[in-house]
Formats: structure tokens, C-alpha cells, sequence
């Protein structure tokens, strides 16, 4: 099984949002313009590097998270998969909770979620213990492959990439 975690892609400015839409829970902070333009490169990028192999795209319930889960979605050009939301990514997923939760899972599953939890969760599907802390730009993602199933070993960071390396695998 491999694991894929993407950070969602550029939203808009936290503060802004609030000022502008007092009451509106941070949940419902879209993406922006540019956002969405870059994403769509990533995720043709991310498309690319995965040779179109993704069964699952699972997304924190977030609507920016959300939005980059569909750009990821139209950008698989063979049998794309359903969008599922969970729940569990949204902000303060648990790494454990999630290991135990796709521990039947085969195939290549996109985790689409937040920081810090994309890092977190990185780290804790290779055996960390805290101390390693490689932070997820938005648009970023990494690929960890568990050759003996979930739960059965800790998995192996196979890469982690920029948004910017996605988006030049993207544009080619």
C-alpha cells in the first residue's frame, strides 16, 4: 500500500477571511485564484509521478481541502476515484487513529488535509518519534510506501516534493 499526503493548496489569508466574513467558521476559507490555478498543475503533477495509480482520494471535510481534493480528481485522466470526506483529517487528526483506520487499505490512497497534521502524520507513518519535522507547503505532498500493509511495519518515505517541483511535472 502507499500513502500519499497533500497539503491543500493556497487559500485565502486567514485574517482576511475573518475580517471579511465575520461568523463564517474557518472551515468555509476557500481557495484563491492563484490557488486554484497552481493546484491544477500540481495535480497533474502529482498525477504524473503516481503514473495515474490513485484508488482512494480522501479529504479533511475543510472547503480548501476539499476544492484541491476535486482539482486532484479532474486531473486523473483514466477511472478516477470518488471524492470521500472524512472527518478524521480535519485539523488534529491522530496519526494512530488513522494508522488503525486504513489498515485494511491496498492500492495508492490520497490523504488531503492541514498543517501542521500533514507533518505529523508523515513522520509518524515512518517510526518518528517528534523529532524529525519537515513542514508541508501548501500544494505539497509526499509518498510513503508500507510494503508489509499498514500497521504490520512503519512505512518508507519514498519522496517528498516541493509544490513547485509538482507543478513542473505538471506542466510537462
Amino acid at each position: 500500500m502507499r500513502i500519499v499526503l497533500l497539503r491543500h493548496a493556497i487559500a485565502e489569508d486567514r485574517m482576511d477571511f475573518f475580517t471579511g466574513n465575520r461568523g463564517v467558521p474557518d472551515s468555509e476559507r476557500p481557495l484563491t485564484e492563484d490557488g486554484i490555478d497552481k493546484m491544477k498543475l500540481g495535480a497533474r503533477g502529482l498525477v504524473a509521478a503516481l503514473d495515474g495509480d490513485i484508488q482512494r482520494v480522501i479529504t479533511s471535510p475543510f472547503v480548501r481541502a476539499k476544492h484541491t481534493a476535486e482539482l486532484l480528481i479532474e486531473a486523473i485522466p483514466k477511472n478516477p476515484p470518488k471524492l470521500e470526506v472524512e472527518g478524521r483529517l480535519a485539523i488534529g487528526c491522530d496519526a494512530t487513529e488513522m494508522l488503525k483506520w486504513l489498515g485494511d487499505e491496498t492500492g495508492t490512497v490520497v490523504l488531503i488535509g492541514h498543517e501542521p497534521d500533514m507533518s505529523t502524520l508523515m513522520e509518524r507513518f515512518c517510526g518518528g518519534t517528534g523529532y524529525l519535522h519537515l513542514k508541508f507547503g501548501k500544494g505539497a505532498a509526499c509518498m510513503i510506501d508500507f510494503p508489509n500493509g499498514v500497521g504490520e511495519s512503519y512505512g518508507l518515505l519514498r519522496w517528498f516534493v516541493s509544490p513547485r517541483l509538482l507543478r513542473t511535472l505538471g506542466s510537462k
